[in-house]
């Protein structure tokens, strides 16, 4: 994920990975979104913690973001999170050397 211009781009990703979107604030900066996401647990455990961290992790190396988890309420069966997009590293051909 280069930007998170396009709210429909964060829905998609996020649904990919197993996570129903529920609220998109502040994805105008371009760069950074906070995100409130369904949790599909009566009860969390320590199995469930164990895949949602997983498909958080995988989403973070797969879509080029930083995942930060903000709140997890279980009364209403939702994560806040927020995601920063990460800065493309720029890898400048060097010159070949005779």
């Amino acid at each position: 994920m280069q930007s998170t211009y396009d709210p429909q781009l964060i829905y998609d990703v996020f649904d990919r990975y197993g996570f129903a979107v529920l609220r998109i604030d502040q994805f105008d900066r371009g760069n950074y979104a906070k995100i409130r996401a369904e949790l599909k647990y009566e009860q969390l455990t320590t199995d469930h913690l164990l895949e949602i961290t997983t498909k958080l992790k995988s989403l973070e190396k797969n879509e080029n973001v930083d995942v930060t988890i903000v709140n997890i309420d279980m009364i209403h069966k939702t994560m806040r999170l927020n995601i920063a997009t990460k800065e493309e590293e720029s890898t400048a051909a060097l010159p070949a050397t005779p």
